[in-house]
């Protein structure tokens, strides 16, 4: 009887490790295609080598917006506005086919102007925001300067003292990534847009025949997963203690004293 039981507690305690033990090697079984391509064990389809992520910037941002109204037999109406504000962009790393960028900034307008005179705000509250999507191309030059290039979809409202604008058609944006840090980059951006102006009520209301704006924003970006293979500050500071270490290894190599017990080996040998 009693080595029944002791035989049932060793069953007990030996029998789940033997289950976790294949478990895990079958969880860690890799499997192969007939090309020799590694498959994903749960799907079956190949692993994803470079794993995609997103990543986040933000920065200040300035536009310059101009609505224009033709007329027959007069100087055509030009509307315009020049705006601050912030922004806010995420972009996709690693997916295919294509990566992608979504950018929102919201504006208050400093100066609107009717053909060149200056027009006073009544009210307080006048804002604008858009928003950006496109599909990201990223080139680079050499590894020092990064380029961006997105060219997409572009939606502007804006809110003035007598009409709400809505505002969609297409952007261009372009831009420079200087990575100053592993982590941190500086971002420079300039985006060309030329909108659709009569969604709503506007066309009733207060037609525009034709609108576009221009932007120049400038940014960072803190980025663990997206960090810069090489900086302008972390790359220098290696290339530096590389050049020192050299340095030292060939002053170490042409001085007497490092030369010298190879000589008094080579006479003890003789």
């Amino acid at each position: 009887m009693k080595k029944c039981v002791l035989f049932f507690a060793l069953c007990l305690v030996f029998l789940p490790a033997v289950s976790q033990t294949s478990e895990t090697a079958s969880s860690d079984a890799v499997l192969v295609s007939e090309d020799g391509e590694a498959l994903d064990p749960v799907t079956g389809f190949p692993s994803i080598k470079e794993k995609p992520f997103v990543m986040f910037d933000w920065g200040a941002t300035m536009s310059w917006n101009t609505r224009l109204k033709f007329q027959t037999g007069r100087t055509n109406f030009v509307f315009e506005d020049n705006m601050v504000g912030l922004y806010f962009t995420m972009e996709t790393m690693h997916i295919r086919p294509l990566d992608s960028i979504l950018r929102i900034a919201a504006y208050y307008p400093l100066r609107s102007t009717f053909n060149k005179v200056e027009q006073k705000s009544k009210q307080t509250l006048v804002y604008a925001f858009d928003v950006i999507f496109a599909p990201l191309f990223r080139l680079d030059m050499w590894h020092y300067i990064g380029i961006n290039i997105a060219p997409g979809i572009h939606f502007m409202y804006q809110l003035t003292d007598d009409w709400h604008y809505f505002q969609l058609g297409g952007s261009v944006l372009a831009g420079i990534e200087l990575p100053v840090w592993e982590r941190w980059t500086f971002l420079i951006n300039g985006i060309a847009a030329l909108d659709y102006p009569n969604f709503g009520t506007n066309a009733q209301m207060a037609p525009i025949d034709l609108a576009w704006s221009y932007q120049l924003s400038v940014g960072v970006r803190y980025s663990k997963k997206g960090a810069n293979k090489y900086s302008y500050i972390k790359s220098r500071r290696k290339a530096k203690a590389a050049r020192e270490a050299r340095s030292m290894e060939t002053a170490e190599a042409s001085s007497p004293e490092y030369t010298a017990p190879q000589k008094e080996e080579e006479q003890g040998a003789e």
